[in-house]
């Protein structure tokens, strides 16, 4: 396919959108839409929430219609195209394309497929912001107007068909909620009116406050529903995500069907927002702590009459009424409140009745969100189209573009869309281990070596803290060089050939920080076939040795004890450390854990998890703080004298704290 690789700068008129100076005092009639980031949709804007008076509608930039706007400040890449003349807010660049070279609706869908791309460029210490003069010179592929043509067809028909499932979603829901009514208004009447009603501590079992989370090393993993998986609606066991919770009395707080789970701790605006679980769930499934569970007492009453009662408006008014609010803006429901939590006195058949249609409601949602969800992928897969049409566009503009792109961009952008990074360290770009299924050898960057990292791993396998790896570096389309990088002890006893390893060592090695190590690299070159994957080509190169050079196997019994007895992820955090060839700061050790773990790692994990781990294991004496920006610890300074910097993962300088592996002694 004809593709090349244009700077923004070279198709589009680009400029920054314009301040408000006097705030509101010149919103009113007359004028043109003011756009701000809120009113991105990732599509076409029809209408803003706010429109410019005429007299300052004169003092702002007005884009004309089919402008995209791109948001540049806090939430990095979100779009939209002027569906008519509008004023762009000044935390958004405004991108007039030349049509000669790219359709504005292209444009609009290239710069989504490459967010990733733009965010890797932002930069800032409280919001990440994108500077415009990066904006300009970043590239996008551009081929032919009629291929163009086709990919924005393709994806705005899917993104339409996308927003007409969902508007669906939404109107079966409120049909669903109005069918209530239809069904039980005169028993509603009877509450709302005369009191006349059943208690809900009377006919149900109400269980405050689930499952733990898991603390330490006590725990299983379960479906685990929290408060982001109550929105009124059913819960669909099978979705929910896994979590670790303690073990003791699990099956206390065990999901069954019929059970509704409600917001107990919650905002104002989401306390007391359920869901119910239709079917017998297939794997365990429990509640989470700021949640209660109502077993209803099915002789009494039928689980679905209950389940939309408590998502009726005058139940909204009674919890909201009747909550405990706090200074921390959070609200919160107590037994006594939910005990006395009126219910209709709904005639038995009819309940049975209305819960037969409301089934019928929930089988079209289920159906529903599953065309949602495949309309979403078929999205995901044109976008990647975009990317391989920037690869190709790489792959034609040769060697020594390419260098200068991957060594000075320090980036890649893998076909599936992932950003990898170059390490300077290193020398090389780290991929995470899941790319390696996907990626084929003739996708690699050319010029520059990529490790695709190992898995996860924890203390009780062979080859946690192994530091032996293989990289890769296309040298042209149809060759790649394997690099095997073999770990050598550099602090060892004198032994007869050791003094040859160590000089190989010396010559083309590279030392740790510590100096405890070094690799010695083995280059082999080998031609490629046309369609195979880095998995299928590394299986055939894995290192035979029984047992390679391990950071954790030197460290003294005491702490190798330790570090068994930590959770599978604070495993993961220090060995980090044993593999690293330079001080860690703890966002570096975050996104690393996360790339070798496939992004689930440190799911329900924050930062803050990172940073506790690190500081507990300075604490427990295996790991070193080091400080400052303007250090290289190889090297004594004297007064006055420049120093060199530590840089990151982007080469860019560290400013915070960082830590290295401590030498432990018995």
């Amino acid at each position: 396919m004809n593709v090349k690789l244009v700077p923004l700068e070279q198709a589009a008129k680009i400029y920054s959108g314009s301040n408000l100076k006097n705030g509101k005092d010149f919103l009113g009639e007359g004028g043109c839409p003011w756009v701000k980031v809120e009113d991105l949709n990732n599509g076409m804007l029809k209408e803003t929430s706010e429109v410019l008076s005429e007299e300052e509608m004169r003092k702002v930039k007005v884009s004309p219609a089919d402008t995209v706007f791109f948001s540049n400040t806090g939430t990095i890449g979100k779009v939209g195209i002027a569906g008519g003349c509008m004023a762009p807010s000044n935390n958004m660049f405004a991108v007039e394309f030349d049509r000669t070279q790219v359709l504005p609706l292209y444009g609009m869908y290239c710069l989504l497929a490459m967010k990733e791309t733009f965010q890797a460029e932002a930069s800032g210490a409280v919001y990440a912001s994108l500077r415009l003069s990066s904006f300009r010179k970043i590239r996008i592929p551009v081929p032919d107007l009629d291929v163009q043509n086709k990919i924005a067809g393709k994806l705005d028909s899917l993104r339409e068909g996308e927003r007409q499932q969902k508007k669906l979603i939404d109107e079966i829901k409120e049909l669903a909620h109005s069918l209530f009514e239809q069904y039980f208004s005169e028993y509603v009447k009877e509450v709302v009116e005369k009191g006349n009603c059943l208690r809900l501590g009377e006919c149900t079992e109400v269980l405050l406050n689930g499952a733990a989370k898991k603390k330490r090393d006590q725990g299983t993993k379960v479906r685990y529903v929290a408060t982001p998986q109550l929105n009124n609606w059913e819960i669909v066991a099978g979705q929910v995500p896994r979590e670790e919770v303690e073990q003791e009395k699990i099956h206390v707080y065990r999901l069954r069907a019929g059970d509704i789970v409600m917001n107990r701790i919650n905002s104002a605006e989401r306390l007391g927002k359920c869901g119910i679980v239709l079917g017998e769930p297939e794997d365990m499934t429990v509640f989470g702590q700021n949640t209660l569970r109502i077993r209803v007492n099915q002789k009494l009453l039928k689980p679905l009459f209950l389940f939309a009662w408590l998502t009726h408006p005058y139940i909204k008014q009674y919890i909201q009424g009747n909550a405990k609010n706090s200074t921390s803006f959070q609200s919160s429901l107590n037994k006594p409140v939910l005990a006395a939590l009126p219910i209709p006195r709904a005639d038995w058949k009819r309940q049975e009745e209305y819960g037969k249609e409301l089934e019928n409601y929930f089988a079209y949602i289920r159906n529903a969100e599953e065309l949602v969800k495949t309309l979403q992928e078929l999205q995901e897969i044109w976008y990647g189209k975009i990317q391989l049409l920037y690869q190709q566009g790489e792959q034609k503009q040769g060697y020594q573009e390419d260098q200068k792109d991957y060594l000075e961009g320090r980036y890649w952008v893998t076909p599936s869309r992932g950003v990898c990074y170059y390490d300077s360290y290193l020398e090389c770009i780290q991929a995470p281990e899941k790319e390696r299924r996907s990626v084929r050898l003739s996708f690699l960057p050319l010029g520059a070596e990529v490790q695709f990292l190992n898995k996860v791993r924890t203390a009780d396998q062979a080859d946690y803290g192994c530091l032996e790896h293989i990289r890769l570096k296309r040298t042209d389309r149809r060759s790649v060089q394997v690099i095997r990088m073999e770990p050598v002890a550099y602090r060892s006893v004198k032994s007869q050939g050791r003094e040859d390893r160590e000089r190989e060592l010396e010559d083309c090695g590279i030392l740790s920080e510590q100096q405890d190590f070094g690799y010695i690299r083995r280059v082999q070159e080998v031609k490629i076939g046309e369609n195979v994957t880095v998995e299928q080509f590394l299986s055939k190169y894995s290192f035979k040795t029984k047992e390679g050079y391990s950071r954790f196997r030197i460290l003294p019994s005491s702490a190798r004890l330790l570090i068994t007895k930590l959770s599978g992820f604070q495993q993961a955090v220090f060995e980090e450390f044993l593999l690293a060839m330079q001080p860690l700061a703890c966002h570096m050790v975050g996104r690393q854990v996360w790339m070798r773990a496939g992004g689930n790692m440190l799911k329900g994990r924050g930062i803050q998890d990172v940073i506790a781990t690190v500081r507990f294991l300075e604490h427990a004496g295996l790991l070193e703080k080091r400080q400052g920006l303007y250090l290289d610890y190889d090297n004594d300074y004297s007064q006055g004298e420049k120093r060199e910097m530590i840089l990151d993962h982007r080469g860019q300088p560290v400013p915070m704290d960082t830590w290295i592996c401590a030498e432990v002694k018995e």
